[in-house]
C-alpha cells in the first residue's frame, strides 16, 4: 500500500512538501543533517538514507559534507520505483536501490551513518527495520531519525490542526490523491512520541545522543549511536 501510495504522487512530491511546509522541510532537513554530521568521525564516511524518496536527504547531506571538505559515499533505498527515478536526477552520485527497511540489501556492518527521514511511520514492522539498521551499522555508528509527532504545546496543536486538514486539501488539489494525505494525518496520530520511540530504539542497541524538535512543534530530529 505504502509503495503505490508514494508512487501515485512521487511526480509532485517535492512541489507539495515545499508549499504544505512553507519551506520549512528543507530547514528541518538542514538543521537535521548538521546536528548528526556533528558527531561523525569518519574520514570517508559511508552514508545510507532508508526511505530515501527522491533524494533531499542525500543531498543535503552531501552539501554540509563537501562545506567541510570531507568526501563520503552515498547510497539510498526507497520501495517506490517512481520515487527513486527523480531520485536518480537529482542524485546521481549516490547508490540507489529499490527495497525495504525491513530486509535492507547491504551487508552487515557497512555504514558509519543510516538517516531516516519521514519514512519511520511507514515501515511495516518497525521493530525488524530498527533490527536491520543495527546490522548495517558499523560499531558506534549514527542513526539519524527525522520525523513528524504530535505535541501538546499549544503551537503543536495549532500544527496538528493543520496537518489535519490544510495539508490533505493541499496535497490532493496537486496530486489528485487526498487520500495519500489523508494517510500522513492518520500515520502521525497512530506514531509513538519521541520518547517512547527513544525506548524503543534503546531495547535493540542504540543509545540517545539528542531530540530536538522543530519549529511550529510538528518534527522532531533524534540522533543515536549503535551500541
Amino acid at each position: 500500500m505504502v509503495r503505490e501510495l508514494f508512487n501515485s504522487i512521487a511526480k509532485r512530491y517535492d512541489l507539495v512538501n515545499r508549499l504544505t511546509t512553507l519551506g520549512l522541510d528543507r530547514r528541518w532537513r538542514g538543521k537535521a543533517c548538521e546536528l548528526a554530521l556533528g558527531h561523525l568521525t569518519a574520514e570517508r564516511p559511508k552514508i545510507l538514507d532508508v526511505a530515501c524518496g527522491t533524494g533531499d536527504m542525500i543531498r543535503c547531506m552531501r552539501k554540509r559534507l563537501g562545506e567541510r571538505g570531507v568526501p563520503a559515499e552515498f547510497y539510498g533505498l526507497d520501495c517506490s520505483e517512481r520515487m527513486l527515478e527523480i531520485a536518480k536526477k537529482k542524485v546521481p552520485f549516490a547508490e540507489l536501490k529499490v527495497g525495504n527497511a525491513e530486509e535492507i540489501p547491504f551487508p552487515s556492518e557497512s555504514f558509519d551513518l543510516v538517516s531516516v527521514a519521514f519514512g519511520l511511520r511507514n515501515f511495516s514492522d518497525r521493530e525488524k527495520a530498527i533490527k536491520e539498521i543495527n546490522r548495517v551499522l558499523k560499531d558506534n555508528g549514527l542513526l539519524l531519525i527525522l520525523e513528524f509527532s504530535r505535541d501538546e504545546s499549544l503551537l503543536g496543536k495549532l500544527a496538528w490542526v493543520y496537518t489535519k486538514t490544510v495539508v490533505p486539501f493541499i496535497g490532493g488539489l496537486l496530486t489528485g490523491n487526498r487520500e495519500a494525505y489523508n494517510h500522513l494525518w492518520r500515520s502521525i496520530k497512530a506514531f509513538p512520541s519521541p520518547e517512547e520511540l527513544s525506548g524503543e530504539f534503546w531495547k535493540f542497541g542504540f543509545e540517545r545522543l539528542l531530540l530536538r524538535w522543530f519549529f511550529p512543534r510538528i518534527a522532531f530530529v533524534m540522533v543515536l549511536r549503535k551500541v
